[in-house]
């Protein structure tokens, strides 16, 4: 093979190669408005099911792999944590324990106040003093 032929294949792998390395970089990572639900239950019987066996509510919710959970209650607090983020709590009936629901500032619903009714879609990363969801949207 002449020189120039093999330069010219050498620089179209490389192209090719640097434009996928760049794409995958860029990609960013799936909120759970793109994963299936895996299950849809209140609030309070999501905290239950992690306070009664973390274990099982965590191999359960969790999974291995990313999977949602949609999840229904009455918004306890919002705040806004200055990255870009919102969390917003669900009540729960336990004053220190809550399921946190983690927002891009961009997908909470202006209607959203304390006090209102909301239906979540998220990923559980499992219990810290609140069951805790993140990347999540919003359910019409």
């Amino acid at each position: 093979m002449r020189p120039k032929t093999m330069i010219f294949v050498g620089l179209t792998i490389a192209a090719v190669a640097g434009g996928y390395a760049l794409m995958e970089y860029s990609r960013g990572v799936k909120g759970a408005d793109d994963l299936h639900v895996v299950a849809t239950l209140e609030a309070e019987q999501l905290l239950a099911e992690f306070t009664l066996d973390e274990t099982a509510a965590t191999a359960k919710y969790v999974g291995v792999t990313e999977q949602a959970i949609q999840v229904s209650g009455t918004i306890r607090t919002m705040e806004p944590t200055g990255d870009g983020k919102v969390t917003v709590v669900l009540e729960t009936g336990d004053p220190l324990a809550g399921v946190t629901c983690e927002f891009a500032e961009a997908e909470v619903p202006l209607t959203w106040r304390s006090g209102s009714r909301v239906t979540v879609k998220g990923i559980c990363t499992g219990l810290l003093m609140d069951v805790v969801l993140v990347r999540c949207a919003p359910v019409a």
